[in-house]
């Protein structure tokens, strides 16, 4: 039942786009515009960017996109790589992610000149929209384990707003109520120099909650209450963060945060964790204490080298952290090395293959439930997978993924009159996968999934279309004998 219901939403959604789309011949249109210009030139000979224009950025600045530009006005270039440049610079510019479309453009002003141009349609920078999100891990575990309930809800105001001063900047702040009641305040500007290089951020965030889940049992989530219910809070949280950026070049960023984080538990959770000893209920804090407060440092690094950085195509991307929470406190001691790597290599401009390596590793070994979260959160999971959660100090997952894109296509609204937004663009991606991945869990019990090998296949389709939006729809088999199909609204990277 709960198969068909969702495949009757994926139907209603893409019916649309099979009814009234008409492809998009923009940008192919003007890569041959392009290679007319090219072929005016002499075969072999170098061609100078005499000036580079932009057309379309009211709030960016202009020296925002031309620090992503792989040349510079004065740039010599030979006539062979002109055009892969100037794809080079569409991309950088695109992945910035400040833009729905960049389009580049050559006029030629000598037989050894030319001016580039690139046009570009800024994105909705300010989004002050109500705010409405489930706390689940995902869609299914809501809609099956939970019952829809929309107990299990947060609902309020959410305000962002990107590019704040054209910088490419952020500003975001949130009240949020429901099943938790959070206010946040957060900003960073990556270019506070004048080399635009180096930054900064800063955020105080605040939660409370109405339930936890402090423990595993057979690989499930135990929560405090049981019921949902609009009750006392029996967790809260502050925490401050503060950083320092370096982003040198286009693809390399160096990030150095410290946080000051206070977590206060119900002494009622420490009672129950006390209970169940026999499960294998590990405290939740040192020494099962219901409050903690610690220091915490953040080394992380990014690079990204792909064509899309929301859904790559082709390329190689690589986010990893190291960090050290605690920093001499008697209460929290953890050592933690995290990375996630992707190759993606694109056969033909309509197959791809992805293949996506995630690994963490915890120490020392012995620690609180509070530092154990490992399979099953976040973007760690396999796909098939998706009811459980496999908690440990070293885990690692590798998803293969075989992509075909069905259709690229351009849907008119008719009642939008903005020129942006009169047709949206949807691409439509097919795949077949396979998952491989384990948990290492040293003083674990009671969970089936922990040290082993788990594996899981499919198929699927996923949705793509403005402002990063991408619907993933996998059905999924694993090594359990079980099936389903799982919605999953995740970007890849």
């Amino acid at each position: 039942m709960l198969q068909q219901r969702v495949i009757h939403v994926l139907c209603f959604l893409l019916l649309p786009v099979f009814l009234v789309a008409q492809p998009s011949v923009l940008l192919d249109s003007a890569r041959t515009k392009l290679q007319q210009v090219v072929a005016q030139f002499q075969p072999g000979q170098d061609v100078v960017v005499q000036s580079i224009r932009f057309q379309g950025n009211k709030v960016t600045r202009n020296y925002i996109i031309l620090r992503e530009l792989p040349f510079r006005e004065g740039s010599r270039i030979p006539l062979a790589s002109l055009t892969e440049q100037l794809e080079l610079g569409r991309l950088n510019v695109f992945n910035t992610q400040l833009f729905l479309e960049v389009i580049p453009s050559l006029v030629k002003l000598s037989d050894t000149e030319v001016e580039v141009l690139y046009t570009v349609k800024e994105r909705w920078y300010i989004f002050p929209i109500p705010y409405f999100k489930l706390v689940d891990r995902n869609f299914n575990q809501w809609l099956v384990e939970q019952n829809a309930s929309l107990e299990r809800a947060n609902y309020g105001l959410k305000f962002n707003w990107e590019n704040v001063s054209g910088r490419r900047d952020k500003l975001s702040f949130n009240y949020v109520n429901g099943y938790n009641r959070q206010f946040s305040l957060f900003y960073e500007q990556p270019f506070a120099d004048k080399k635009l290089e180096k930054g900064f951020l800063a955020g105080v965030f605040y939660t409370r909650t109405r339930q936890i889940s402090f423990a595993t049992d057979s690989n499930l989530q135990v929560f405090h209450p049981v019921s949902n219910g609009f009750g006392d809070f029996v967790r809260t949280t502050f925490r401050v963060e503060t950083g320092f950026t370096i982003r040198k070049g286009v693809m390399h960023r160096h990030s150095f945060r410290l946080n000051y984080v206070s977590e206060q538990v119900s002494d009622t959770v420490m009672r129950i964790i006390e209970n169940n000893a026999s499960k294998g209920f590990l405290p939740f804090f040192k020494g099962n204490a219901s409050s903690a407060s610690f220091a915490e440092f953040v080394y992380g690094y990014q690079y990204y080298n792909v064509n899309n950085i929301a859904y790559p195509w082709k390329g190689f991307a690589f986010n990893g952290y190291l960090s050290q929470r605690g920093l001499g406190s008697a209460q929290m001691n953890l050592w933690q090395f995290w990375g996630k790597a992707g190759r993606y290599v694109a056969f033909s401009p309509k197959w791809s293959l992805s293949v996506m390596g995630l690994g963490n590793l915890k120490l020392p070994f012995n620690q609180p439930q509070y530092n154990l979260a490992a399979m099953g959160y976040g973007d760690f999971f396999l796909r098939g997978l998706e009811y459980y959660v496999v908690d440990g100090v070293m885990a690692g997952t590798l998803k293969t993924t075989i992509r075909h894109e069905l259709l690229n296509v351009n849907v008119p609204t008719f009642v939008i009159k903005n020129e942006k937004y009169r047709k949206i663009p949807f691409k439509i991606i097919a795949k077949l996968y396979g998952d491989l991945g384990g948990v290492h869990h040293p003083f674990n019990t009671t969970g089936f999934l922990n040290n082993r090998l788990l594996y899981t296949y499919g198929l699927g389709v996923d949705v793509l279309s403005y402002y990063d939006f991408i619907a993933r729809f996998d059905f999924s088999f694993n090594q359990l004998g079980e099936k389903g199909l799982f919605l999953h609204l995740k970007k890849d990277f």
